[in-house]
């Protein structure tokens, strides 16, 4: 189990790369712009980039999961799926 001060500070890195994601994205000319009006709610509220990191999903979507297309393997199965193509190109 963590400690109250890791909490905090894995609390406050979180929400200070969030406050980084936000200036970046939604980026606007006026510099005393802010997404939220203090850190905690950077925190607690979802904040994302559309990068394939930030959005990335391993799971099918809807009700039927096995008719449905929408898999998204991670970037360590993209690599192996790309090398077992590469070698039955090869073996042909």
């Amino acid at each position: 189990m963590r400690t109250r001060a890791e909490r905090r500070r894995n609390n406050i890195n979180k929400a200070l790369r969030k406050k980084k994601i936000a200036k970046e994205v939604y980026w606007s000319p006026s510099a005393s712009w802010e997404y939220y009006n203090n850190l905690h709610q950077y925190s607690k509220n979802k904040i994302h980039c559309s990068c394939p990191i930030c959005s990335m999903k391993t799971k099918n979507k809807g009700k039927r999961k096995s008719l449905n297309k929408n898999f998204n393997p991670p970037l360590y199965m993209k690599k192996r799926l790309d090398e077992m193509d590469y070698e039955i190109e090869e073996m042909e």
